[in-house]
């Protein structure tokens, strides 16, 4: 029996293969009768769905993510400029709600000695929905990372999926452009020199990236 609940997360950009991974683990050690379960811990709108569907009409109806990410990025990141203190706000308004979902998500079934296995985390919410947006700071965003961690669970261990742009492009037919990886994927890497991440090349074929990853798990908790 566990003495404590175990946190693992994979983080990476759209198309690395994080959710067929964590899938994957979890199956294992469900099979070996670990008290293993998958969460999928993107941030998803739930509280502050009307703040940001308002924002969006006013401020981004002539844009579009998904047919010109380009000028999209630059509006988004012209009005976090222009509007610093409102958009200070709405970051932490939607931080709040994140938060209180990966509560639910996370922090009570750790409480009930399960091995919680993320796909996704705050990382990839961090990174995806604000630091490139927001235009953060590689210093902001640590920041901002370590402040959420005050509140919600550390991993106990860390993948980041590696993989090229492009293959990643390939594999998902919702990415808005490969720019728009390519964007992400730097911030991620950013990532690597501030915390404890475990590499994993999400290159390889499958079963290699799970048998890697899996070798990785059993060598840390025995």
């Amino acid at each position: 029996m566990l003495k404590k609940g175990v946190l693992i997360c994979f983080t990476g950009i759209d198309g690395s293969g994080k959710t067929t991974l964590a899938k994957s683990i979890v199956e294992h050690y469900q099979r070996k009768g670990l008290p293993a379960k998958y969460v999928y811990a993107r941030y998803q709108l739930k509280i502050a769905k009307p703040i940001v569907l308002i924002a969006n009409k006013l401020f981004l109806r002539k844009y579009n993510l998904n047919t010109d990410y380009v000028q999209y990025k630059k509006q988004k990141q012209k009005l976090n400029q222009r509007f610093k203190i409102l958009s200070s706000v709405y970051l932490y308004l939607l931080l709040m709600d994140y938060i209180i979902q990966l509560i639910y998500k996370i922090r009570m079934p750790l409480l009930q000695k399960k091995v919680i296995v993320c796909d996704r985390y705050i990382y990839d919410t961090i990174i995806t929905d604000f630091a490139v947006d927001m235009n953060f700071s590689r210093e902001k965003t640590v920041q901002l990372l370590e402040r959420c961690f005050s509140v919600i669970s550390r991993p106990d261990l860390l993948f980041y999926v590696c993989v090229d742009e492009n293959v990643a492009y390939n594999r998902k037919d919702d990415v808005p452009s490969v720019e728009y990886l390519i964007d992400r994927n730097k911030r991620y890497y950013d990532l690597l020199k501030e915390f404890d991440i475990e590499l994993l090349d999400g290159n390889l074929s499958r079963e290699d990236v799970f048998l890697k990853c899996k070798r990785r798990i059993d060598h840390e908790f025995k």
